[in-house]
Parts: structure tokens; sequence; C-alpha cells
């Protein structure tokens, strides 16, 4: 803001974007009648907030307790992590691959924990950790959307991705031990954040 602004009136947009951590929408493209019939709505997705492993999460030792995930760079990795929740009647997994498409930051995901394919039973919600690496190792702000394929098994194809819109992330802070979410950094132990 420069001298010759005026402060504007009314809540920041930083203050909204922590307020909606919790609350980014995820909705699921249009389902096959029979399929959502026969096991009920898409599951539940909420993000949490998002971290990167270099720089400070070094000195924390984060990037060293996932430096065994095959194709992660350490160096320049990052960590999304979702809550999700089986509101099927059914046991249902994520299958490979979730797509992360951002800017002006890019994203590869080379992985998730749980893995691929772990079931999440009936009324059960999960936490889940979306490992991708990047071109830089950056804590600037970031506009993501995310693709979730799921289904009852690892080869179920009724069912469309989870769709979460564009969002904005402000900065993505160093995964740290020390203050977990959502007072501060999301926490390196899996899953960056406390139950509410």
């Amino acid at each position: 803001m420069s001298d010759l602004e005026e402060p504007k009136p009314g809540v920041s947009r930083r203050t909204v974007a922590k307020a909606m951590a919790w609350s980014v929408p995820a909705v699921a493209l249009a389902v096959p009648a029979p399929a959502y019939a026969a096991s009920g709505p898409p599951p539940q997705v909420f993000v949490g907030v998002a971290c990167k492993l270099p720089g400070n999460s070094l000195g924390t030792k984060c990037a060293e307790l996932f430096a065994g995930l095959p194709g992660l760079n350490p160096a320049k990795a990052f960590a999304i992590p979702l809550q999700i929740c089986n509101n099927t009647s059914k046991a249902i997994v994520l299958q490979p691959d979730i797509l992360i498409q951002s800017t002006p930051l890019p994203f590869q995901v080379v992985g998730i924990n749980p893995p691929y394919c772990t079931p999440i039973q009936p009324g059960e919600c999960v936490k889940v950790i979306v490992y991708a690496n990047s071109d830089n190792s950056a804590n600037a702000p970031a506009t993501l959307s995310l693709a979730i394929p799921w289904g009852h098994d690892c080869n179920d194809t009724d069912h469309s991705p989870i769709i979460i819109p564009s969002y904005v992330v402000d900065a993505f802070p160093p995964c740290s031990s020390k203050t977990p979410f959502p007072t501060g950094a999301p926490t390196c132990d899996p899953p960056f954040y406390q139950e509410n």
C-alpha cells in the first residue's frame, strides 16, 4: 500500500482466507445415477493449511520424515493436508493420481500418506497428506485447484473425481512441529493439523 492510499474499511482478504481454511468447498463432478444411488454421495473433503518442507522445516527435521517417499525432493517439496470423510455406504479409496493445478507456483504430486487405495470405511474421516514437488521453495501466494479420483476400489471407474475449485493460499509456511494448526504453521508430524 502506498503512502497515498487510505486504508479500506472491512475485513482483509488475508483474514477471510484464514477463516476459510477449513471451509474450502469440495464438489464432485456429475456422478452417474446408478453409482450414486448404490453408494450415496461422494466423500467430503476439507483442505488444511499447506506447508513447505525445505527452509526452516529442515531445522525441525520435517524433511527427514518424508525423505523416503519415492520422487520427493525435500529441497523443493510441499505438503497439502486433506481430511476425507466417507459419506457413502461402502468403503472407498483415493485412486492415483491426485492432480494439483497451481499458479504461479507449479506442483507435481509425488504421493500421498496413507498410500493410494487404502480403504476408508463408511462414516470414517481420514487425514491424508498430499506431497508435491515444485520448481522452487517459495513462500509466496498461489492459486490452487485439486482433482481427487476416488472409488470403492482402485479399479472402480463409476465415480467422477472430487473437484476442489480454485482457492488462494496466501503463503506456505515451513512445516513445523512446534506450533500446530490452527494457531501456527502446520506440524510436520502427520497430518500437519489438529482435530477441530
